[in-house]
């Protein structure tokens, strides 16, 4: 299977990693709008123009994947996902090695897993999300459509994550908590009740904060 990246930044380099040393596809090159493309090249494969994909990796020939961060609250991903489906690319789901799911679990278009996440039975991931190294979906949770679960947080039991969250690196979300849509929740913040929409919590026990998520701007 040939498979083509989107964007130019880390993740889409430790995309590129993964890929390519799972031994089930094969990377051909990377993508990116013309506006933004500074380079010919990324670890030896070809970078060519979004606007001119088709004509160099057909969509009949390979499929596409949208590593891009948490940017304007992973709507810019899922734009760009919008767009590549436009183009009649099938987005590729990946479950890394090193990844723990159960056997029946259904990895979703543009969901990636990263290695050492754990996703439990019965939970579910929705798509276009990214779980990262070592974050945990626990039992009966649910992870909502265009969200992002950083390194090493915990989501417990029968938790409902809401579509375009993103959980910072090291938080803890309590069993059977609702995160609303559009909340950021903070690195290490432990979050012990439902949030609000579009809400920003940080601290121990989380609290939330007056700059609403839509105003955030990524930074990693």
């Amino acid at each position: 299977m040939d498979v083509v990246i989107f964007g130019l930044a880390e993740q889409s380099s430790v995309t590129w990693h993964l890929l390519s040393h799972s031994g089930r596809c094969r990377v051909v090159g990377f993508t990116v709008d013309a506006a933004y493309r500074t380079t010919e090249s990324l670890h030896g494969l070809p970078v060519v123009d979004f606007e001119a994909i088709e004509g160099v990796f057909p969509p009949s020939a390979c499929r596409m994947i949208v590593p891009l961060g948490w940017k304007e609250m992973n709507r810019m991903r899922m734009r760009k996902v919008a767009a590549a489906r436009e183009k009649g690319y099938e987005l590729l789901s990946f479950v890394a090695d090193g990844a723990m799911v159960p056997p029946d679990f259904i990895a979703r278009p543009n969901t990636i897993i990263q290695p050492g996440a754990i996703v439990a039975p019965f939970a579910r991931v929705g798509e276009n999300c990214s779980i990262r190294f070592g974050s945990i979906v626990s039992h009966h949770s649910r992870v909502g459509d265009h969200c992002l679960v950083a390194t090493g947080a915990t989501i417990s039991g029968n938790v409902s994550v809401g579509e375009h969250s993103v959980l910072g690196a090291g938080c803890v979300v309590r069993d059977g908590v609702t995160i609303a849509p559009g909340c950021f929740i903070g690195a290490g913040a432990v979050v012990v009740a439902d949030t609000q929409e579009n809400g920003v919590y940080l601290g121990v026990p989380a609290r939330l904060q007056a700059t609403p998520a839509d105003r955030l701007k990524e930074v990693n």
